[in-house]
């Protein structure tokens, strides 16, 4: 059994600044998990405590059934991939990924068993004779990961291995990070900055802020149910939108009113909010900018820059002074017309898609309630 388990774990820097809070999570085995989060937020912190790169100053990490604090890095049976791939300049592409196996003392043919394996898993097996600096950044990622696939590790840890490459060779190495995880038998521990990275490989999603878990889940939960505002804002591309609101009770129901416009709520939120006793006030309304539609009614905003990229547009507003933006597909980019900058539009928002947020708390007051089916995260990483 490879799972992780953090229990209570907190890291404190000199001058008691404090890198991560009181962190609790199980990680299961074979489970591909993802930090994500803000630079700072404490996710790298965390992968080096689990790798031994940090020591803990509270709290226990487990890996399998064995406490680990105290256990020195080498015998953890894990394996790191670093952000700057970490090769050797001297060797061969076939000594770096064999590094680690001769100092082991492992049998030659052993070693050239997994070596050649591994090549072959990550397509660089015409590469072997070559040294690092006569390949690209793409080629050199892989190298650092094979060097890591032969030790057949417990657990795989990966800190932002693809933040030194192009956005084209990201997208490359993704794809093959998703290939590489169904031929290993293997847990993984991903770090990353990037949402998109996080919402392809992982099965589930730690989003990080501060030091604190603001929340863990699938893809879908973490897209379609934000716990809070500030992962509601973290994850989605365009950002969610969010607007000054009232909750009001009349007749016996829920409504919400913002930019002078009354909504009813969809039933599922009148349960939500029924059971919690909610009372009528100052509240945010969230919604995603492919919720929100344009056309004869809804709020009025008044249009400001339209980006055409490709099979959508992004088309930013104001509303009340604060911008908003709304995703419209496009059948034909060149049938698109852009609404006049200045020129006054109606959104409407799809009200089973709306979140309502807790004005001082940022706590979502709908979480778990939406229809996250609605959310079509292609499902690349699973058998």
């Amino acid at each position: 059994m490879a799972q992780v388990v953090f229990e209570n774990v907190k890291k404190v820097y000199e001058k008691g600044v404090v890198a991560v809070h009181d962190f609790n999570l199980e990680i299961h085995d074979k489970e591909f998990m993802v930090f994500v989060g803000p630079s700072g937020c404490g996710k790298s912190t965390t992968l080096r405590m689990v790798a031994g790169l940090e020591t803990i100053t509270q709290g226990n990490i487990y890996i399998g059934d064995r406490l680990v604090n105290n256990v020195l890095p080498k015998d953890r049976d894990i394996s790191m991939v670093f952000q700057n791939y970490a090769l050797f300049p001297h060797m061969t592409v076939y000594d770096n990924i064999a590094f680690s196996l001769k100092r082991r003392k492992m049998p030659k043919e052993e070693i050239k068993k997994r070596v050649l394996e591994a090549a072959e898993i990550l397509d660089i097996t015409e590469l072997l004779k070559r040294k690092p600096k006569a390949l690209s950044g793409g080629q050199r990622q892989r190298v650092a990961i094979g060097r890591s696939i032969v030790r057949e590790p417990q657990v795989f840890l990966m800190d932002e291995p693809l933040s030194n490459l192009d956005a084209k060779l990201r997208n490359q190495m993704r794809t093959e990070i998703v290939k590489l995880r169904r031929r290993m038998d293997t847990t993984f521990i991903y770090v990353t900055h990037d949402q998109i990275e996080a919402m392809t490989l992982g099965d589930r999603i730690v989003v990080m802020d501060k030091g604190l878990i603001m929340q863990v889940g699938t893809p879908q939960q973490v897209y379609g149910s934000p716990a809070n505002m500030f992962v509601a804002g973290f994850i989605g591309t365009p950002q969610m939108n969010f607007i000054d609101a009232q909750l009001l009770w009349e007749n016996g129901r829920y409504k919400l009113m913002a930019a002078g416009e009354i909504f009813e709520l969809p039933d599922v939120a009148q349960d939500k909010l029924s059971s919690e006793s909610r009372q009528p006030g100052d509240v945010i309304m969230g919604i995603r900018p492919e919720h929100l539609i344009i056309g004869d009614s809804g709020f009025p905003a008044s249009a400001d820059v339209s980006e055409l990229t490709g099979s959508t547009a992004n088309v930013h507003a104001l509303v009340e002074d604060r911008e908003i933006v709304s995703v419209v597909p496009l059948t034909s980019a060149a049938g698109y017309s852009a609404p006049i900058p200045g020129s006054v539009i109606h959104l409407m928002p799809d009200m089973d898609m709306v979140h309502i947020f807790d004005k001082s708390t940022g706590e979502n007051l709908l979480a778990g309630s939406h229809k996250v089916a609605m959310f079509d995260m292609p499902d690349v990483n699973r058998d």
